[in-house]
């Protein structure tokens, strides 16, 4: 398995009470413009020729309909997998909407990533293979506390991530393992690889349904070749559509054939440690929100 990254993606939750302060395009911008293009200039400086490293503004917006699955002993997530289900706001309520389906491996091995397939049989089939890139923090062990656990020298943590995604025919109320083995030919056999030996007829449950917001368009250039795209994004559990549950700030730089030059690395480490440092703006209560939407069970609920 081919074993170059297209991608680094540097993750970092928000602290989603910001957003109940105006409408989220406007919170975005203040963010940007006040907070994130400044640590910009302080970190990085200006380039060679004297111009910012930074550009652009949050003026592209995407909404979304996303939905976690796995099986009621969430054998998924124990394999390190995470399905996700992908819809456009637009075709919610249109009959006969294919979603997108992204079934992806998650784990701190590149080369277990690596050197896993993950083909897909739908429409359209993507594969990828990236470095998702978060602080280093875990959740407070103690129980009832939520709330994380950082080290006193901010740092980051990386996973290696390898996903499919595809268009399918989604059938939420009778999905299977056996189903999903069609549309992704490996994973029984990832699955197993955990060691588990879940039934193939064991049918799949849903996480909750969340809406999707996301805002993008600014950028940092890091090198000649190497920019990090920013993306801000906002989920909104259940039928509230105003208070986010989750926020989170990411950039996402393309590798140039598989490698990111060092410099451009070392510049995009030195950001990222200076947007942990951002008071009032960084998330204390979680580090993770794929698992505040996995299925009742396998993940960190809402509370």
């Amino acid at each position: 398995m081919r074993h170059e990254l297209d991608a680094r993606e540097y993750k970092l939750l928000v602290n989603p009470k910001r957003f109940l302060e105006a409408p989220a395009d406007t919170v975005a911008d203040i963010f940007w413009q006040e907070h994130l293009k400044p640590l910009i200039d302080a970190r990085l400086g200006l380039r060679s020729g004297g111009e910012p490293r930074h550009a652009g503004r949050f003026d592209m917006r995407t909404e979304r309909i996303v939905r976690f699955w796995d099986t009621p002993d969430c054998a998924l997530t124990r394999a390190d997998l995470a399905l996700r289900e992908r819809l456009p706001v637009e075709d919610e309520a249109r009959a006969g909407a294919r979603p997108k389906i992204t079934l992806k491996l998650r784990t701190p091995d590149l080369f277990v990533v690596a050197s896993t397939a993950l083909p897909g049989n739908g429409r359209k089939v993507q594969t990828t293979f990236e470095e998702d890139i978060a602080p280093l923090e875990v959740d407070d062990p103690k129980p009832n506390r939520r709330s994380v656990v950082v080290p006193e020298k901010r740092s980051i943590r990386s996973r290696f991530a390898r996903s499919t995604t595809q268009k399918v025919e989604w059938t939420t109320s009778s999905q299977t393992l056996a189903d999903l083995s069609l549309m992704f030919p490996t994973v029984l056999d990832i699955v197993a690889s955990s060691g588990a030996r879940p039934a193939t007829q064991t049918g799949l449950i849903g996480g909750p349904t969340v809406r999707e917001l996301v805002l993008e368009g600014p950028s940092v250039k890091l090198s000649a070749e190497i920019v990090g795209e920013f993306a801000l994004t906002l989920w909104f559990f259940g039928s509230d559509h105003v208070r986010p549950t989750v926020a989170e700030i990411s950039f996402k730089c393309t590798t140039v054939r598989g490698d990111m030059p060092g410099r451009a690395a070392r510049r995009a480490l030195d950001l990222f440690i200076g947007m942990q440092g951002l008071g009032g703006w960084v998330n204390t209560e979680h580090s993770s929100k794929t698992s505040l939407a996995l299925p009742k069970g396998c993940g960190r609920p809402v509370e």
